[in-house]
């Protein structure tokens, strides 16, 4: 067995045939420690949880396929890949390439909202300081395909999502609190309906008590680049949601495709069927959460379904909120506004350089419907 500091799986017994259960295997490669480890061409089945420690940079050749075998996947904390040390935290991880399979036919969620079981989550991430996730197709995930918190230093980039089954709740990436210092790029579902749910979501504040969501936690999110994101008929872009930890220093940039629902949505998870605050005593008297610093442009996007609800869905307190370059194309919901702005409290709405509004919007509801492009939109 080589001991060096460049290993291959098939060093520890790790046959790549499909057939043979590779889990145990995979992981004692993992476990021996810091260096880079390859996958050769093959098709790998796994039998159990993979949990990659420090240092690791797991390579994937793009034809070896990963598939979790039938019910890995029971309980909060089980997942195809994550980070071995979640309490104590990891550093330096990387994983590259590959085909990940997440098989979510033979890895359900329990029925419920709150049931106890799996999440659902295929790769997941936390107490992380220095993390690259790139290159590779992530294939009929349960839930969330990527799941991040807690962590710090993070590229996520050149990321494809593929289903042969959509799932709801079906997040492409997903970050939770205390997500700070990084960069999602070039992310792209490659048909109709993929993703099932957002296709990069920032969720500073959560009703962790969700099955879906267990595992993660609340808290700001800063410092993030968001560039080149492009899908056909997914359920939403980009969603931001605060309630009362800020998400703040954001930019999203090159955004192309059809969406069900929003290309940017704000609405506080007022859409969502668990609520993650009372709407009638709102965390602030002006209103719910704190969007500031937040930097959009270069959108050429529609809407796939036909509904009432605005493209740009803006529901929580912002600062310094700039949308710039934004083009729709004609689509399936003429009626729908391009922008809807509620239940917020704005000192200023400035729309191609001239005042739109001053004071007047609290509480109240402003919508462009008629129009298909927006220049430039500055909301403080």
């Amino acid at each position: 067995m080589s001991h060096s500091s460049d290993r291959t799986v098939l060093d520890y017994g790790v046959r790549g045939d499909g057939i043979v259960d590779d889990g145990e295997a995979f992981q004692r490669a993992l476990d021996a420690g810091p260096g880079v480890l390859t996958v050769p061409a093959g098709n790998y089945l796994v039998g159990r949880v993979l949990r990659i420690g420090s240092g690791i940079r797991l390579r994937l050749n793009p034809g070896a396929r990963m598939r979790l075998a039938d019910g890995v996947a029971k309980t909060p904390d089980d997942y195809f890949l994550t980070n071995a040390n979640p309490s104590t935290g990891d550093t330096d991880i990387v994983v590259e390439g590959g085909f990940w399979d997440g098989n979510n036919v033979g890895n359900a969620r329990p029925p419920g909202l709150f049931d106890f079981g799996c999440s659902g989550a295929m790769m997941h991430f936390q107490n992380v300081r220095g993390l690259r996730v790139a290159d590779m197709e992530l294939h009929n995930a349960e839930a969330y395909h990527v799941r991040l918190t807690q962590v710090r230093g993070f590229e996520v980039e050149r990321i494809r999502f593929s289903a042969t089954r959509v799932r709801n709740n079906n997040d492409g990436i997903h970050l939770g609190g205390h997500c700070e210092e990084g960069l999602i790029r070039d992310i792209k579902g490659l048909h109709f309906g993929v993703t099932g749910d957002d296709m990069i979501a920032l969720n500073a504040d959560d009703a962790l008590t969700r099955t879906e969501v267990k595992g993660m936690t609340c808290g700001p999110i800063r410092n993030i680049v968001i560039e080149d994101i492009e899908a056909q008929g997914c359920h939403s872009f980009v969603r931001l949601l605060s309630v009362v930890s800020p998400i703040e220093n954001i930019s999203i940039r090159g955004v192309r495709g059809t969406c069900e629902v929003a290309a940017i949505n704000c609405d506080g998870a007022r859409g969502c069927r668990v609520p993650v605050f009372d709407e009638k005593a709102p965390p602030f008297p002006d209103g719910v959460g704190i969007l500031r610093n937040i930097d959009a442009r270069d959108f050429r996007v529609a809407k796939s379904t036909a509904n009432d609800i605005a493209l740009l869905r803006l529901e929580t307190r912002m600062e310094n909120f700039r949308i710039a370059n934004f083009h729709r194309d004609p689509d399936s919901a003429p009626a729908a506004p391009t922008l809807r702005l509620r239940h917020v409290a704005v000192r200023r709405l400035e729309r191609d350089g001239m005042v739109a509004a001053d004071g007047t919007l609290a509480f109240g509801e402003t919508r462009t419907s008629d129009e298909t492009e927006i220049k430039e939109l500055r909301i403080n």
